[in-house]
């Protein structure tokens, strides 16, 4: 399946600034007076008769792709000037329909380009290149038309199809998945001759040539997955957040882009505690030694999201020396409580030496309502004291000025979590406070959330994500479908960059 080559991808997004949610169309073009309109219409009509020996066709490419490689849309040999609907479909492992939609306009020269044109209707608005893929909804085709193309309207407790998911098997995504793509004349066009096209693309989930490897060595738990070819490959380890297991999803996806990947438990997994409470910090310590040694490596590239952001900078802070690269997502500068989900009570999420570390209890007795659904609520407000007030001799705060390698942190302003981006502002201000001598980016996603660290095909649902935290129900990740969908594409090839920049195998 491997058949694309490094030197045919294109990069989707060039700084880190996302393009707005729906951005605004041109005014020209959105004000036209019915006169303008019906002499435009009747010259794209003449323009039709007169090009009508050519088919409309719809181009994909590539053909194949992984799935977060860019694709390209467009259409050919249109009407002039016709109103094109373009809809892509897939169905999930569960049998679970996905459609989106755009509407577009055809230049004069028949063509439409989703890299260049934008949507005026459907799925998503504006000029988006990536989004026939990322807004699609769980809905068929008659379903997303009966609900006026938006999410608000579909009644479905679906936030991603079933390999997209956080938690996602290898088993819901070692095959890959054909999205199907329609291109239909709508409109006052709708009776030319040239009705449609349809194009198809197969998206790979994880590489076939992959390997995944279980681990069970000792009370270490993961599993491994390693980049295909000839090595020495860059090394990862990915820490997980409040949810614990490990995350299979983002050590596949490092692997198919060349960087084994070991993707470790540390609670809420078999052979592992069940909670996230009073978790030795050497356990991480052995686990980094024993995944480099196992290639001839000393250093490896350590990740994390949310409390697992908190973790590796915890982890990095205590064992700098085992780290070339450290990548916190949606991250705490502070340590915080863990909690036994047997008997909800709070404690030391973290030990060292022996000895619990020092941390901030949390309480979600006040969420912000969210309105997304009944129940659901914001947390991020409840975290800003702590966050933000501790001096930095508060023995809470984690000692991030001994560390030993680059640091990429990467936040979204509308984490409804916790406030991650001001967080690693903290850890920032702290770092240059204290004389840090490695180079340190932070990655500030405006109008994102928590979810900006997960990559995706299918993004359009993730504000409607639930975080899983014990005792807490309906707790929101924050951020709006578009932002989140750029960010996620973003951050997820700029952490690969950055591994790969400061990998492991030159050391």
């Amino acid at each position: 399946m491997r058949k694309r080559m490094l030197s045919e991808r294109r990069s989707c997004i060039s700084n880190v600034t996302v393009p707005p949610a729906s951005p605004t169309l041109d005014r020209q073009t959105m004000k036209l007076g019915k006169t303008t309109r019906d002499a435009a219409l009747a010259f794209a009509l003449l323009l039709s008769s007169a090009s009508a020996h050519a088919d409309m066709a719809l181009h994909v490419t590539p053909k194949s792709r992984l799935f977060t490689d860019p694709a390209y849309v467009t259409v050919s040999a249109a009407p002039p000037g016709a109103e094109i609907t373009i809809e892509a479909t897939l169905t999930d492992r569960g049998g679970q329909a996905w459609t989106s939609r755009g509407v577009f306009y055809a230049d004069l020269s028949g063509e439409v380009d989703l890299s260049r044109d934008a949507s005026v209707f459907g799925t998503y608005k504006g000029i988006d290149g990536e989004a026939i893929f990322w807004s699609m909804q769980p809905a068929t085709s008659a379903q997303l038309s009966a609900a006026g193309n938006t999410m608000d309207n579909i009644d479905s407790p679906r936030r991603y199809p079933d390999f997209d998911a956080f938690n996602a098997s290898y088993d819901l995504r070692k095959a890959p998945v054909e999205v199907t793509l329609n291109a239909q004349v709508t409109g006052i066009l709708a009776d030319s001759d040239k009705q449609a096209a349809t194009a198809r693309q197969v998206v790979v989930l994880v590489d076939e040539a992959v390997q995944r490897v279980v681990v069970s060595e000792g009370d270490m738990r993961g599993v491994i997955y390693e980049a295909p070819g000839m090595g020495p490959h860059p090394l990862a380890v990915v820490v997980t957040g409040s949810t614990g297991g490990i995350n299979e999803l983002k050590a596949m996806s490092l692997a198919n882009e060349g960087i084994t990947t070991f993707a470790l438990a540390h609670f809420n997994y078999p052979g592992r505690p069940t909670s996230l409470m009073s978790i030795s910090l050497e356990y991480f310590q052995n686990a980094l030694a024993w995944f480099a040694g196992r290639y001839d490596q000393t250093r490896v590239a350590l990740l994390g999201d949310s409390r697992g952001g908190e973790g590796v900078l915890l982890i990095a802070s205590s064992f700098p020396d085992q780290v070339s690269a450290l990548i916190p997502g949606v991250p705490s500068n502070m340590v915080y409580a863990g909690v036994d989900i047997s008997t909800m009570e709070h404690g030391p999420a973290w030990s060292l030496n022996g000895e619990p570390l020092p941390y901030f209890d949390w309480k979600f007795t006040d969420l912000t309502p969210s309105h997304l659904w009944p129940g659901s609520g914001e947390a991020r407000h409840i975290y800003l004291e702590t966050m933000l007030t501790p001096g930095l001799d508060d023995p809470r705060w984690i000692q991030v000025e001994n560390i030993k390698s680059p640091i990429l942190l990467i936040s979204g302003d509308a984490d409804a979590v916790w406030p991650s981006d001001i967080a690693s502002e903290r850890v920032v201000a702290r770092l240059q406070a204290k004389g840090f001598e490695y180079p340190v980016k932070h990655l500030e996603y405006r109008g994102a959330g928590h979810l900006v660290i997960m990559p995706a095909l299918v993004k359009s649902r993730g504000e409607f994500a639930e975080v899983v935290v014990p005792g807490v129900p309906g707790l929101t990740i924050g951020g709006a479908p578009a932002r989140n969908a750029h960010a996620q594409t973003d951050a997820f090839r700029k952490t690969v960059d950055f591994i790969k920049h400061h990998e492991s195998a030159e050391d």
